[in-house]
């Protein structure tokens, strides 16, 4: 029973000391992340909210397409004279109302992990540039 006890006590305070590091290489494991950390901070907002601004064109009608059934899905371009494609998300913020053209300023955003059937980007309204009637 001794004998237990002393190689139990042996074999916990050996892995007691194998998980402690000197005072300074715990140091620089904290330099270390500390430092990544300031990195992705510094370089993310600058680029992220001036790239991802778009300007979309919306036509005055929603159209019959299909997603994971059958749905209503407006009709956008990004250019004035650019060809009309079916949209199959929603934009944050923006309440479409047919018979009218509209021209908006929209920040897409990635998702994160997004389900199977969603998609795998974000579209909020940052401004309403013009809405005439068609």
């Amino acid at each position: 029973m001794k004998k237990t006890l002393f190689i139990a006590s042996l074999a916990g305070m050996f892995a007691f000391a194998s998980c402690q590091g000197t005072k300074e290489q715990k140091q620089e494991a904290v330099e270390e992340v500390s430092a990544e950390e300031t990195l992705n901070t510094a370089e993310a907002p600058e680029t992220k909210e001036t790239e991802d601004i778009v300007t979309m064109f919306i036509g005055p009608k929603q159209v019959d397409c299909t997603g994971v059934g059958p749905m209503k899905c407006l009709q956008v371009k990004e250019t004035e004279d650019g060809e009309w494609t079916l949209f199959y998300s929603s934009i944050q913020g923006f309440e479409y109302e047919e018979g009218y053209n509209y021209k908006l300023e929209v920040r897409r955003e990635d998702v994160p992990n997004p389900p199977a059937d969603a998609p795998s980007i974000r579209y909020i309204l940052v401004k309403e540039i013009s809405k005439t009637k068609a």
